[in-house]
């Protein structure tokens, strides 16, 4: 199934407009309740993991099964 708006772009977007670090539960949550379409927590991850290397969000594990996503910035804006 296509979906209208990528879960990266959709995570990105969140990230940016809160401009603080968030934990990865919470975070899930309000992708969930912003797409329309169901998000598996294997996608959610491999789009972190995708914005990770692309240099826009860090991921730092806080506890074993908590991680804390922070927005670093895009590359397009500089």
């Amino acid at each position: 199934m296509w979906r209208e708006v990528p879960i990266s772009y959709v995570i990105m977007e969140k990230v940016r407009k809160l401009n603080a670090p968030i934990v990865e539960d919470d975070l899930y949550k309000e992708v969930q309740k912003s797409v329309k379409y169901e998000v598996s927590h294997k996608d959610f991850l491999k789009a972190l993991m995708a914005l990770e290397m692309r240099g826009i969000i860090s991921v730092s594990l806080i506890k074993e099964d908590t991680r804390m996503i922070t927005y670093l910035g895009d590359y397009e804006s500089e």
